[in-house]
């Protein structure tokens, strides 16, 4: 019974439905007769553009006239023909990219969004939809154009005579700043000749920032003294590079920002410093280590000099890639102490495996062994312990630990101290038995390569 109740509720909601829908569907058809022309037939009027929309109300019920009045203005906006002309700045990007139909998007995009001088011919609302008619005067909107290019373009020669007397007072890169401003000024309109009265003469404005900018951006480089690095052990392997940024002309160019980066010991190093009118001196210190392929670069920052906004990126990239930033590439060459290495036990029958195994772990790291102590850096002593153990049964045992010290011959100063732990030997005979101790002493150090004693010294 239930069953029957619940079908016949669906039942007539269905006809309800189905009434109230042909209902409206028949006010619709008869609002639609009475419509105006424009709704059900696209006005023509070579005077014009036009703007025509219709948006269902189920789908914006708030906001359905705010929607419509867009979309219209969007239709307009598409009807206004964005044309590349040959000899525009656009024109002159290689399209490979597609750059010349990305840059007529975005000046559509824009001109829908600063559409202005239409005005609304009429509107059309039934139950189910809202419709509206905009449209506006071509010769009006010429009219609106020229007086919004002719304020870019002041705007932008005053920018353009701003960087020009930067240029000249050798502040580059207030220059380069005031140059590309300038250019961004006129963007809407790259894609034709955008004329200027100046020099007492009519000429191309657009073409002029074009050009200084590209040609500032190439007019100037780094000059680095010395050209490579030596670090050792009588100037503490440390140094300082003296650099300028210098124009064609020889002039000293203040305010560029340097970027200087190199491997410190521990972690990549990068800093910013700025150029002077005067040589300045960057210190170079605590460089890692390496016997080959060491530099340190230097490069002029990019993006603090030609600072594009993330929106023009792309817009502006045939001006990024004619800003070129080379690397100044700085090679450093360690030049590593010669060590005169001693010891009271050279004479010890077992003391060649030792300082046999020194000698092979401090080639490893590129030191300098030198059997002249007066052309010694670093004097490298070596002083051996040994001991006995259990000397009574049949199995001998010797224990050896050894320790170093290095002092600089130059002032006699401690670089580096090392003490070992005791190694073990074992064998029927103490002399064997020591022998086997020495042997695994000097299997360890032949392992080391003494990279710590290697920070010591050049820390």
């Amino acid at each position: 019974m239930m069953n029957i109740k619940i079908a016949l509720y669906i039942l007539v909601a269905t006809l309800l439905v189905a009434c109230s829908s042909s209902k409206l569907a028949k006010q619709e058809a008869a609002q639609m007769e009475t419509a105006p022309a424009w709704v059900n037939e696209r006005p023509v009027n070579s005077a014009y553009y036009i703007g025509i929309a219709k948006v269902l109300k189920a789908s914006y019920p708030n906001n359905y006239q705010e929607i419509a009045k867009k979309k219209a203005l969007n239709d307009m906006a598409s009807e206004i023909s964005v044309n590349i002309q040959s000899n525009s700045i656009v024109s002159s990007y290689e399209d490979q990219a597609g750059f010349q139909s990305e840059f007529s998007n975005y000046i559509q995009m824009e001109m829908s969004k600063d559409l202005s001088g239409y005005q609304m011919q009429g509107s059309f609302e039934s139950p189910e939809k809202y419709m509206v008619y905009y449209r506006l005067s071509k010769s009006k909107w010429k009219q609106i154009q020229a007086e919004r290019k002719k304020a870019a373009a002041d705007k932008a020669y005053t920018l353009y005579v701003q960087a020009k007397k930067e240029e000249k007072e050798l502040n580059y890169p207030a220059a380069i700043k005031s140059y590309l401003n300038a250019l961004l000024e006129i963007k809407k309109y790259w894609n034709e000749s955008v004329f200027y009265t100046f020099d007492a003469q009519q000429q191309r404005l657009d073409l002029a920032i074009q050009s200084s900018l590209i040609t500032i951006l190439s007019s100037f480089s780094i000059e680095v003294f010395p050209s490579k690095l030596e670090l050792n052990i009588d100037n503490d392997f440390k140094s300082n590079i003296e650099v300028v940024v210098k124009n064609k002309q020889g002039d000293l160019l203040k305010d560029f920002p340097l970027q200087i980066y190199y491997r410190k010991q521990s972690m990549p190093y990068q800093a910013t410093v700025f150029s002077k009118v005067k040589t300045f001196i960057i210190p170079i210190e605590n460089l890692q280590y390496r016997n080959q392929g060491l530099y340190v670069n230097l490069e002029i920052d990019k993006d603090k000099v030609l600072p594009i906004k993330s929106e023009d990126r792309r817009l502006l990239k045939f001006i990024s890639d004619a800003f070129v930033v080379k690397t100044v590439k700085i090679p450093v060459n360690y030049l590593l102490p010669k060590i005169f290495i001693t010891s009271k036990d050279i004479g010890n029958i077992n003391y060649h495996h030792i300082g046999n195994a020194i000698k092979q772990a401090l080639g490893k790291q590129s030191f300098m062994i030198t059997s002249n102590s007066k052309k010694a850096d670093l004097y490298f002593d070596i002083d051996i312990h040994e001991s006995n153990g259990n000397t009574d049964s049949q199995i001998k045992t010797a224990y050896l630990t050894y320790s170093i010290e290095v002092k600089e011959h130059r002032n006699g100063n401690t670089v580096y101290t090392f003490s070992s732990p005791k190694y073990k030997g074992v064998d029927y005979t103490m002399e064997s038995a020591r022998e086997k101790s020495y042997i695994k002493a000097a299997s360890e150090i032949s392992e080391s390569s003494f990279k710590d004693m290697l920070q010591s010294i050049i820390e």
